[in-house]
């Protein structure tokens, strides 16, 4: 058997290998973590082998058995603890457990050892205490002007505003040091003014509002102005910065005399009520028109007319109501009596459940019912009256005549009111995807998911054993089923020309990063459906082979993007040109440039940054904040 260190460098002092497998002893009988010699040439074991030596260098030579909080880079101990949890899972391959013991970590993850009350010192810039004072500059330059300051800070930028009123939010909530508010003071407007006006942000915002021509109430608001200041209640700041828009203080308020009102006799009090009820009248005599049911309208038909049918009814029990204007409503439909109403509609309801027998031969209306919609749900009040006793002797005798029985309740729980089948549901899902798709008929071709093609081949199982009933073989007609020819599968996707639209998008753009607006939909659609399958592994060798050929990129997060690359290209050429990379925050030549060089900043603090981009940039001699950046890829052995 072949040495293991024979695969090793020379240089390499930090090294610990993982036991080899003897092929004469059996799998239980080797030692825990071996591995065949010819893994020990793959790239995996070498590039794990090579992070462990690089971790265990960072430490002092002195340090025999490490946690993961003793190791000081950040990105390292991420590392550490991935495989910490991978082991408690018992998802850890043996020969990465022997080389991370050989090298001395002994499994302990989360913070160290610390006193009690002690806090952990902030190492590196403090990025708040920077952000704080890019707020105040903006600011301060934002308010430096030819105008005065309290002016200029009603003409600032908003988000130099709300940064203003986060300090003094801060402030009153004593947060605040002594330092910063000693700052605040210093600015060249009134500091203390703006604090104690606890009107400064309404006041500001209808100011600005003004000055723009957009407050919707403007002289309303502009008489305010000018009455607060008759009564000596608007500061001084606020007359000058209305001064400075011209406004004119000269304008009163219009109020237009009061004309007497004639005082209305009770006859002409009368006669307005009864013209309010004829408008009701009419709201009425249109919401029965709509009424498609036998017998007088149901209060809960519209519920906006209940109340008024419910009070011309009481009025003309109590022969409070005109016999002149009883006989009007009688003649346009309206009906005083409500009682025989109820018992109209409901023998009519009576009716349409005979004939549902006569035509079905049973009393089963099913809640989806399409020649009438709420007849299931009325004869599920009937059963439930019939089980618990609270219809009349009269309609119950009726019912039972009919052969309708009450609801059943098992165990002492009611039955839901409305059984709704999983054969109505596959239908229901079926008729939505017509009517959005196919005009409301089957197609010869269609896209159907894969569940309603098993429904449909066991309905024709089904109509050949006769085991549906009229009503589902009825509702199956009306959707143009035919068991002997069911929707096809659309053809699929021309491999052929997706993949030469692909390779044209390459020669061209000279990447593979096919945009969201590219003019090509064919080719976005191709590209999301590619990386999906991929996400799955339903691509095959083929197609994989194929597609790396042409360049494509699965994971376009792991590759430096097309218009990253431009950006650098705009900073390289700044860099040619100063001979730094320290773009300012505000560059008015460029400021998306600075905007690009301040997110690589941030990125590089919070590890989003790949390891090229790292390299690109430390090229131009990039100014990080805090540490130096390591690459999110680093380390990353799974990949």
């Amino acid at each position: 058997m072949e040495d293991p260190s024979l695969f090793l460098d020379d240089d390499d002092d930090s090294y610990f290998d993982a036991p080899a497998a003897s092929p004469r002893l059996p799998r239980e009988k080797q030692a825990f973590g071996a591995v065949d010699p010819s893994l020990y040439e793959s790239g995996r074991y070498r590039k794990f082998r090579e992070s462990v030596a690089s971790l265990r260098s960072t430490l002092p030579e002195s340090t025999k058995a490490f946690a993961t909080y003793d190791v000081p880079n950040e990105k390292d101990r991420r590392w550490l603890t991935r495989y910490c949890i991978k082991k408690e899972e018992g998802t850890m391959p043996g020969w990465q457990q022997v080389i991370l013991e050989k090298a001395g970590f002994n499994w302990v993850r989360g913070y160290g050892p610390r006193s009690k009350g002690a806090k952990r010192e902030r190492t590196g810039t403090d990025t708040y205490e920077l952000r704080w004072q890019e707020g105040y500059a903006a600011l301060v330059k934002a308010c430096d002007g030819d105008e005065s300051a309290m002016l200029a800070l009603l003409h600032c930028e908003e988000a130099d505003y709300v940064w203003l009123r986060k300090q003094i939010t801060a402030l009153r909530a004593g947060r605040l040091n002594d330092e910063r508010l000693a700052k605040l003071k210093d600015l060249p407007f009134d500091f203390e003014t703006v604090v104690e006006d606890f009107s400064f942000t309404k006041w500001r915002q209808a100011y600005r509002a003004y000055a723009a021509g957009d407050l919707p109430n403007r002289e309303r608001w502009a008489r305010a102005q000018i009455k607060a200041r008759e009564t000596g209640t608007l500061a001084q700041w606020r007359i000058d910065a209305l001064d400075a828009l011209d406004f004119n203080w000269t304008i009163k308020p219009v109020r237009p005399p009061k004309a007497a009102k004639p005082r209305k006799t009770r006859a002409d009090r009368v006669k307005e009520m009864e013209s309010r009820w004829r408008s009701r009248l009419d709201e009425y005599s249109a919401a029965k028109a709509r009424y498609k049911g036998m017998g007088p309208l149901p209060l809960h038909f519209d519920p906006s007319l209940r109340p008024w049918i419910m009070r011309m009814r009481m009025l003309n029990n109590k022969g409070r109501l005109r016999p002149e204007l009883v006989e009007e409503f009688k003649e346009r439909g309206f009906d005083f009596d409500g009682k025989a109403g109820v018992d109209a509609s409901w023998n009519a309801s009576l009716e349409k459940l005979r004939a549902f027998k006569k035509k079905f031969g049973h009393l089963r209306v099913p809640s989806s019912y399409i020649d009438d919609v709420g007849l299931g749900k009325w004869v599920a009040n009937q059963q439930e009256g019939m089980r618990k006793g609270t219809l009349k002797p009269d309609k119950l005798r009726k019912l039972k005549a009919l052969g309708l029985t009450p609801r059943q309740v098992v165990d002492g729980i009611k039955s839901k009111r409305v059984q709704i089948s999983s054969w109505l549901k596959a239908l229901r899902d079926i008729e939505a995807i017509l009517d959005e798709k196919y005009g409301g008929r089957l197609p010869e071709v269609g896209l159907f998911p894969e569940r309603l093609r098993v429904w449909m081949r066991r309905q024709v199982k089904n109509l050949e054993g006769d085991r549906l009933e009229p009503w589902q073989v009825e509702r199956l007609n009306r959707i143009g089923f035919d068991p002997e020819h069911l929707p096809e599968l659309p053809p699929q996707v021309d491999w052929a020309d997706r993949l030469a639209r692909l390779r044209r998008f390459i020669e061209e753009k000279g990447h593979a990063h096919v945009p969201r607006s590219c003019e090509d939909k064919k080719l976005v659609a191709f590209v999301d459906n590619i990386r999906e399958r991929k996400r799955r592994g339903k691509l095959n060798r083929r197609e994989l082979s194929e597609l790396r050929a042409a360049g494509f990129v699965f994971a376009p997060n792991r590759v430096v993007s097309p218009r990253w690359r431009e950006l650098y290209a705009e900073l390289k050429a700044y860099h040619e040109a100063h001979g730094d990379s320290h773009v300012p925050r505000y560059y008015e030549p460029n400021q998306g440039l600075a905007e690009f060089v301040a997110q690589q900043r941030q990125r590089g603090r919070k590890g989003w940054l790949l390891s090229e981009h790292i390299r690109l940039l430390d090229e131009l001699g990039f100014r990080w904040v805090g540490e130096h950046p390591v690459g999110k890829d680093w380390g990353n052995v799974e990949r």
